[in-house]
């Protein structure tokens, strides 16, 4: 794992290489290695499109995997890669996992309740009353609070847990060298958060500015991170509605706090009510439900067996075409690997060739 992690790194710089072709990458090459030095036809076999594997060819010569890896070990910065068994269970899941996560500080124990504590950046004196009123319980139950580190409800989060002894964990939109840290102005909060035992985390390499279109991507690795997603302030279109968006699509509980109907920062969390959304007018509203830590996940007695565990992620599971296309096996071993896992009750059969998580 270690040897393979520059190769890694080397892919996730080209941009054009997301989670999903990451993921593509890393199951159709015995290493990444091999798959950072492959041609352009070997890429597209392994469902790169054409375009994008030879403009990666292109640019290979520019990437230089090694000093990647230099680079982070400067800046005090480690990664963990899809593959590395410390990567965190709960994000796993999720239908697209970045392939890499840059990682500043420590990360809790995956074990504990992960909260997310999101909201407008223009916070109302009732959002920020709100979030310094539930979050305080949440911690003394032990769980871990995460949010994007934006202004307004954001930072006032991870405030309120660090006001309260709490651990708390920040996924930015840009890369984690400190020029690159947004907005600027919460640089010393993500400091006090590094110094209080939480962590910064991003799955975009050093030098990578925060832009616009970043902010849909970490939002879903906020959502994947937890059990759960507490909106306490947005507007109708609003950020933090994608990231309840995200958990509601990777099947995680959705909370959110009643605000005036004549408030537009009210209008985000009061749809989401009408759409279903746990109410949350008092901590005990959610620390039932929020802080109770997940099942773990199940032991494996090969490789084939976790890469096929980490294929089956949303609600509709995958086609058996699909995971032999995905693992390259043959059709005999992969049943009898199937049959195994469904026999240990680890996934399930929903019929017409699909298997789902049990």
């Amino acid at each position: 794992m270690t040897s393979d992690l520059p190769y890694w790194l080397g892919l996730v710089r080209f941009r054009k290489f997301g989670a999903v072709r990451l993921a593509r990458l890393a199951d159709a090459f015995p290493s990444m290695q091999q798959a950072f030095l492959a041609t352009a036809s070997e890429l597209m076999q392994a469902g790169i499109p054409a375009p994008v594997a030879e403009l990666f060819v292109q640019a290979r010569p520019t990437i230089d995997p090694a000093a990647e890896l230099h680079r982070l070990h400067e800046a005090h910065i480690h990664a963990i890669t899809l593959r590395d068994p410390s990567y965190p269970p709960r994000l796993k899941t999720i239908h697209d996992p970045p392939g890499v996560l840059f990682v500043r500080g420590t990360l809790p124990d995956p074990t504990r309740p992960h909260i997310a504590v999101v909201g407008s950046r223009h916070a109302t004196a009732y959002g920020t009353w709100a979030t310094r009123t539930l979050i305080p319980p949440l911690v003394a139950s032990g769980a871990v609070i995460v949010s994007g580190l934006a202004y307004g409800i954001d930072a006032t989060a991870h405030t309120a847990t660090l006001d309260a002894n709490g651990t708390t964990l920040a996924v930015l939109a840009s890369g984690l060298d400190r020029d690159n840290i947004y907005p600027s102005q919460n640089r010393a909060l993500a400091e006090r958060i590094l110094a209080s035992n939480g962590a910064l985390l991003s799955e975009f390499p050093l030098g990578i500015q925060a832009l616009k279109q970043h902010f849909p991507f970490r939002n879903r690795v906020i959502a994947g991170l937890c059990q759960g997603t507490l909106v306490v302030e947005a507007a109708a279109r609003s950020g933090s509605l994608i990231t309840a968006q995200s958990a509601l699509e990777s099947g995680r509980d959705v909370y959110a706090v009643p605000g005036p109907i004549d408030s537009p920062l009210s209008e985000g969390p009061n749809n989401l009510l009408k759409m279903g959304a746990t109410p949350v007018t008092k901590p005990s509203d959610m620390l039932s439900d929020a802080t109770t830590a997940p099942a773990k996940s199940p032991t494996f007695a090969s490789e084939e067996e976790q890469r096929i565990w980490d294929i089956l992620t949303g609600h509709q599971g995958s086609h058996v075409d699909e995971i032999s296309v995905r693992l390259s096996l043959p059709a005999d071993q992969l049943n009898r690997v199937l049959t195994l896992l469904e026999m240990r009750g680890v996934i399930k059969h929903t019929g017409g060739g699909y298997y789902v998580r049990a």
